[in-house]
């Protein structure tokens, strides 16, 4: 399986049932996983990996010198709140699908459409309804050609 650093498109990457704060590059697969762990996260804790070693103990706090071990989640957490937000209704929409089981294949357009728009490494720049206009002239434009 490749790396989370190395994968171009979320249709060639089946994703991981754990990521590390460092693993986190806002692929499509990361998101559903914030959002699926969210509750843990807002709570300032990292979900345990679970294929955790017998040699590391589990319940260890890990994290940067300079700060308490509760903030990337919670870092983590907002930034992809933040995104969602930008979205309006579709976010909520996405949420809601996640939560009860739906995979990227069967969700709605509209929450497909806010999953798509949050992802990346870099936030969007233009508002979400400036970028939804501007892939559907894309995805127009493809099937013409």
């Amino acid at each position: 399986m490749k790396s989370c650093r190395t994968c171009k498109t979320y249709k060639d990457c089946i994703g991981k049932e754990f990521y590390t704060y460092s693993d986190i590059r806002w692929c499509v697969h990361q998101v559903l996983w914030i959002i699926l762990n969210s509750e843990i996260l807002r709570g300032g804790r990292w979900p345990l990996n679970p294929q955790v070693s017998g040699y590391i103990d589990s319940s260890i706090k890990t994290g940067y010198a300079s700060e308490a071990y509760y903030t990337k989640p919670v870092e983590i957490l907002a930034e992809l709140e933040r995104r969602l937000k930008r979205t309006g209704l579709a976010g909520k929409l996405l949420r809601s699908e996640i939560k009860a089981g739906e995979t990227i294949d069967s969700m709605e357009p509209e929450a497909k459409s806010a999953l798509l728009y949050v992802k990346g490494l870099d936030e969007k720049a233009q508002a979400y309804s400036d970028w939804k206009k501007q892939a559907r002239h894309r995805t127009k434009k493809q099937r013409a050609d």
